[in-house]
């Protein structure tokens, strides 16, 4: 019997892994607090035992208590919080560059419109003659 326990604990242990790495889409992501619900996991796949063994060690709750205990969540939640920052400058640089191609395409169609109405212009030709005045015959 203690060898199903242990490969019931070695498939749950697979199971956490995957959704744990997995992050934003998992279903136990929590945007707001950026954590892997722990808490939810262990009960959505019955391992009751394990959560009170955790929450013994860790304390409650055991979500905040167990991951903030890890130095390697400290550095994953840094790098996403800088990749984050990186994403925003990234973007701002994407809208001011939208920004520029859009001034320059329209100082171009102002510049091309002005050429060929300068160029509608240059075709019209003053012919000498014309009328003349009846006064002088």
């Amino acid at each position: 019997m203690p060898d199903s326990k242990d490969s019931s604990s070695q498939e749950l242990l697979k199971r956490l892994t995957q959704a744990i790495g997995d992050w934003e889409c998992s279903p136990y992501y929590l945007e707001k607090e950026e954590l892997f619900d722990l808490e939810r996991f262990l009960d959505d796949h019955q391992a009751a035992d394990l959560k009170r063994e955790l929450e013994r060690l860790y304390g409650a709750p055991l979500n905040q208590r167990f991951w903030s205990s890890f130095l390697g969540y400290h550095r994953l939640k840094k790098a996403r919080e800088e990749i984050k920052t990186q994403d925003a400058l990234q973007e701002e640089k994407r809208r001011r560059y939208m920004e520029a191609l859009d001034a320059e395409r329209k100082a171009w169609q102002e510049t091309m419109k002005e050429f060929f109405h300068q160029q509608r212009r240059e075709r019209f030709r003053v012919i000498s003659g014309g009328r003349t005045d009846n006064r002088e015959r």
